[in-house]
């Protein structure tokens, strides 16, 4: 549930994926307190394979214990603001958080895989059982709604705040470790394809002379950061109308000069914009230029920089 939920929740809209990252929260703290009596289990279980000499069929378990370790420990120093996005290291915590709790999966798919036993009705119908469930849930509802109100300066999202209205000087956080990209302002030139009547390239010369719209808009970074600031560029939707959109067009994806892409419906752009400038600054290289997708109430993955196509799907 709690990788299912922090992932889930980075796809969707924040209107929509604020109930998962409730969720996420009160389920992680659910977790912190069921380890006493889950840690009692295992450290029985290990006694045993120990006096049997078979301590390596534990080693499933051992591995899942030392992510699940690092997980839950990155994760509670993260919201008492122990570690950041740029601290203690020059790397995101939150980042070394989800990649802890990835692995998890397999390792724990690993364990069951050896160690599964089919739960007994009676077990999980017991009196005691079911009360020690019922306050488990509610101690982790409480807990979880006390700690989202810890003054830390951090979002729904977990992601704490990095400055606002400071031009190019917001972190800079590049997506799936690429590089900044050389690129050329003069020959840059945008692709237009798909369910368009005028494909023709746009080069940046005929998107700063075309119509613009200027609006403030929060970049949150799956990184855990988040910052507020003033985007200047051309309105996503009235350009590929100019350009002659299907009637039928159902979806826009954009692609980086990287690679990178994301896909949106086309109801999801109607505040989206090609940025250009950023608090009346050119974007620099590292935040995108020439252009940059801004996408409001999305997360910043999905915010293309660099970009190089656009393709409309009916």
């Amino acid at each position: 549930m709690l990788v299912a939920t922090g992932l889930v929740a980075w796809a969707l809209p924040e209107a929509t994926a604020t109930p998962l990252y409730d969720l996420h929260r009160i389920a992680g703290v659910g977790l912190v307190l069921a380890l006493p009596w889950k840690e009692l289990i295992a450290r029985t279980s290990l006694a045993r394979r120990v006096r049997r000499g078979v301590l390596a069929s534990a080693l499933p378990g051992l591995l899942a214990t030392a992510a699940l370790g690092a997980t839950v420990a990155i994760g509670l120093a993260w919201t008492l603001g122990i570690v950041s996005f740029d601290r203690p290291i020059a790397y995101s915590a939150m980042n070394l958080h989800v990649f802890a709790g990835i692995a998890l999966v397999p390792l724990i798919a690993w364990h069951l895989a050896r160690r599964w036993e089919r739960p007994h009705a009676r077990d999980l119908l017991a009196r005691r059982a079911a009360l020690r469930l019922i306050g488990l849930g509610a101690l982790a509802v409480a807990v979880g709604t006390v700690a989202e109100r810890v003054p830390a300066g951090r979002r729904v999202t977990g992601s704490k705040h990095a400055g606002s209205f400071t031009g190019n000087a917001f972190p800079l956080t590049i997506w799936a470790f690429d590089r900044v990209p050389a690129i050329d302002a003069r020959s840059w030139r945008l692709e237009i394809a798909g369910a368009v009547r005028d494909r023709a390239p746009l080069d940046l010369a005929a998107i700063l002379a075309g119509p613009t719209r200027e609006l403030d808009a929060i970049i949150d970074c799956t990184g855990g950061w988040w910052s507020e600031q003033h985007w200047r560029g051309a309105p996503l939707l009235d350009l590929l109308a100019s350009r002659g959109i299907s009637a039928d067009a159902r979806s826009v994806t954009v692609t980086s000069v990287t690679g990178h892409s994301w896909t949106f419906g086309v109801d999801e752009l109607r505040d989206a914009i090609l940025a250009t400038h950023v608090g009346g600054e050119a974007l620099s290289a590292g935040h995108g230029a020439p252009v940059r997708l801004v996408v409001p109430d999305r997360r910043g993955f999905q915010w293309i920089k660099w970009l190089d196509r656009i393709e409309v799907r009916a």
